[in-house]
């Protein structure tokens, strides 16, 4: 049989407007219309639409309820595609006239409302010159009406997200780093396969190596940040007092650890879901109590990445903390001890959102940060401004 056949004038006019006029259609083409690239969703079909399928493509849908669409806008990578089990064919079928082709191989084609591709798996495909108007499409899928796809980018909310493979946001099928629900910074969860390290932050429009057969990447956002409710040293009518950190605002004096009093300059705000394990990653609470840190008045909730300031540090903290972020950072002439890294903080096993608060103050140096003192006096890092601004996935208030 050869790689590939393609079909033409596929369904009825009566069968395209069922489907257009589907409400999961129209949901889905709105997330497009709200910036999305990619929007994944299933269907149910009539039976007519089922018998039509099976006649002219030979896809037997007689036992399953529900198939794939997705909308997509843009080109999509040169990919072969995977799916969660062995399958030996592609199915799609164009619902729009859409700009640009479908290449197959060295073969190309014309995106073509009401026309079908089936392909054999293995075969190496992508679109080009397709703009910006959105097209839909029924598929891909599999025999099996699974969805296919050469996803190699899978963006999860959590890094714990990221290595269980749950709670998917959604998934590229190129390298090309990008901005999913507000997120524009990413890390790359230890599970991925590709090439690229995993101790750096990657930006939207950055672009990943790797081979589209073999190497994905499971991203993730990361910031330092506080619990809501801890508790910054702070000056206020003249008198040091600790404030909780949702009550700073720009302006608050807070006390550095070198510098004197330096004025709050940015604040942000978001959210973190704290899985109910006891792994020490990055993206999750870690409780330091004052049993394990004698400058705690009370625990203290700190994100995996933010970092308490030490020296010195053992030689086993040091090759951690090189393995997390790729060398030693130093802050007013401490170590960055990264709680993830700190034997002495304990993965806080209470499942659920909460709301995290980070926040930078004034430097004439965008990119520097300071040790302040929270809960009764444990020093810690704030944010750079840079940082917060630019790569800390937060809301600033």
């Amino acid at each position: 049989m050869a790689s590939h056949q393609i079909f033409t004038d596929v369904l009825s006019e009566t069968q395209i407007q069922y489907i257009n006029d589907l409400p999961e259609v129209a949901d889905a083409r709105h997330r497009i219309e709200g910036g999305a690239n990619v929007a994944y969703f299933s269907v149910t079909l009539t039976d007519s639409i089922k018998a039509t399928l099976q006649e002219r493509l030979g896809l037997d849908l007689s036992a399953v309820s529900q198939i794939p669409m997705r909308w997509i806008r843009g080109d999509t990578a040169p990919h072969i595609d995977v799916a969660g089990g062995v399958f030996d064919m592609t199915y799609l079928l164009y619902m729009n006239n859409n700009p640009g082709e479908l290449v197959l191989e060295r073969d190309s084609f014309p995106i073509r409302a009401n026309t079908a591709f089936v392909f054999q798996e293995g075969l190496r495909h992508e679109t080009i010159h397709t703009g910006a108007e959105p097209r839909l499409l029924l598929g891909p899928m599999n025999e099996f009406a699974q969805p296919v796809g050469g996803a190699v980018a899978f963006y999860y909310p959590s890094e714990a997200d990221a290595l269980a493979n749950t709670n998917l946001i959604t998934s590229f099928g190129g390298y090309v780093i990008q901005t999913v629900s507000g997120y524009t910074h990413w890390r790359i969860a230890s599970n991925s396969t590709g090439p690229d390290p995993q101790n750096v932050v990657y930006t939207t429009g950055q672009t990943l190596t790797g081979n589209y057969t073999t190497d994905f990447y499971y991203l993730y956002p990361a910031a330092p940040c506080f619990l809501e409710g801890s508790k910054i040293l702070c000056q206020v009518d003249g008198v040091e007092t600790y404030v909780p950190v949702e009550n700073l605002r720009p302006g608050t004096l807070v006390k550095t650890s070198r510098d004197g009093f330096k004025k709050v300059e940015v604040i942000g705000k978001g959210t973190i879901r704290n899985p109910g394990t006891a792994d020490r990653i990055e993206d999750r609470l870690y409780k330091c109590s004052p049993s394990k840190y004698p400058a705690l008045r009370e625990d203290l909730f700190i994100t995996g990445c933010h970092s308490i300031l030490e020296y010195p540090i053992t030689e086993k903290q040091k090759e951690d903390t090189i393995r997390h972020l790729g060398k030693l950072y130093v802050t007013d002439k401490k170590y960055r001890l990264m709680a993830c890294v700190d034997e002495r903080a304990e993965p806080w096993a209470a499942e659920g959102v909460y709301t995290i608060w980070h926040f930078a103050l004034e430097n004439v140096d965008d990119g520097m940060n300071y040790g302040v003192y929270a809960n009764g006096g444990l020093l810690v890092e704030t944010c750079s401004i840079r940082t917060l601004k630019k790569r800390s996935n937060l809301t600033l208030i």
